[in-house]
């Protein structure tokens, strides 16, 4: 019991020494300078009439800017793609027989050619 004592004590000179949580609000106050009523609601004005200017800005961008260049862009991959898919047509894939390609002691469980199988750039193994 008397061990406790002492602890009692210092525990209690402790608490007593920590300071106590503040009771009102930790933010200062306002220092004068701060706007008033009608210099808030001017720059409240003038804020919204900057974001609709912002707004308008952005929105012709968008318009007039992009929507060009998306369908000129549009226009020239499709052109391309064209001329690509003439090229692939007048030259074909030749497949080369590899001996170390294909080699298999047994077949998939699906079939005889591979899970994603595309007979435009593979060879059919079911034909071998």
């Amino acid at each position: 019991m008397q061990r406790s004592r002492p602890l009692q004590l210092v525990r209690s000179l402790r608490a007593a020494s920590l300071p106590k949580s503040r009771q009102y609000a930790s933010v200062p106050a306002p220092e004068p300078g701060y706007p008033t009523g009608e210099e808030f609601l001017a720059k409240k004005v003038a804020i919204k009439h900057h974001a609709e200017q912002t707004t308008a800005l952005w929105r012709n961008i968008s318009i007039f800017a992009c929507v060009p260049i998306i369908i000129g862009g549009t226009y020239w991959v499709i052109e391309t793609e064209k001329k690509h898919a003439e090229h692939k047509e007048a030259h074909p894939h030749e497949y080369i027989e590899y001996p170390y390609l294909n080699r298999r002691t047994r077949q998939f469980p699906w079939g005889p050619n591979s899970l994603f199988f595309n007979p435009h750039a593979q060879k059919d193994m079911s034909e071998a």
